[in-house]
């Protein structure tokens, strides 16, 4: 910690306040990069990886937040960092590789056609309208939270920092949200195809 304090300038109060949090983060940081890692050595780097990056960023951290919160959003952002290093896209290849040289002929692809059909679309408002009645019964934080985790793919730690509350609460709210929204489904009557 004194070798990153000393090149990053850092004044000793600093270091000691995040020394402390560090300390006080530091099983749940590593219990959230085995779960991202699957991998115990991987997961001491990506600790190490991102108090590294706490630290060095340590000035634009908010004091009325929560540190751990703040926290494994940089891991899950050096986690896919580091995922994306290790798995470049692949370019496709032409369609023209798949005609050999000496192949004359050419080949026809059959392309799929994924427009939605007048009775899927009717289909699909109609599980709008009664996906929206069913969560319409349920309480706001509930519905709120699955909205933003099932319908706007939010991730659990964009959810708990729009409503200001940890992970744990995000996951048991989403949780018990759809044992609610299950039953409102169930007692309504609705029908999903």
């Amino acid at each position: 910690m004194n070798q990153i304090q000393e090149s990053t300038g850092q004044n000793p109060i600093d270091a000691e306040k995040f020394q402390a949090m560090m300390g006080e983060t530091r099983r749940r940081a590593y219990s959230m990069a085995i779960q991202l890692t699957r991998n115990a050595s991987d997961a001491e780097d990506l600790v190490q990886e991102t108090y590294v990056k706490a630290w060095r960023g340590f000035d634009s951290y908010a004091p009325d937040r929560s540190f751990l919160n703040w926290l494994l959003r940089i891991m899950q952002r050096a986690y896919l960092d580091s995922r994306r290093r290790e798995n470049p896209v692949r370019k496709a290849e032409s369609l023209n590789a798949l005609i050999t040289p000496h192949d004359r002929d050419s080949l026809e692809f059959q392309v799929a056609d994924d427009r939605i059909t007048p009775d899927e679309e009717l289909l699909r408002e109609e599980y709008k309208e009664q996906l929206a009645k069913a969560l319409a019964q349920l309480p706001d934080v509930y519905s709120t939270a699955l909205r933003m985790c099932d319908l706007e793919g939010l991730s659990y730690y964009e959810i708990a920092d729009h409503q200001n509350t940890t992970i744990g609460t995000v996951r048991s709210r989403i949780h018990r949200g759809r044992r609610l929204l299950k039953e409102a489904i169930i007692r309504g009557g609705y029908q999903f195809r």
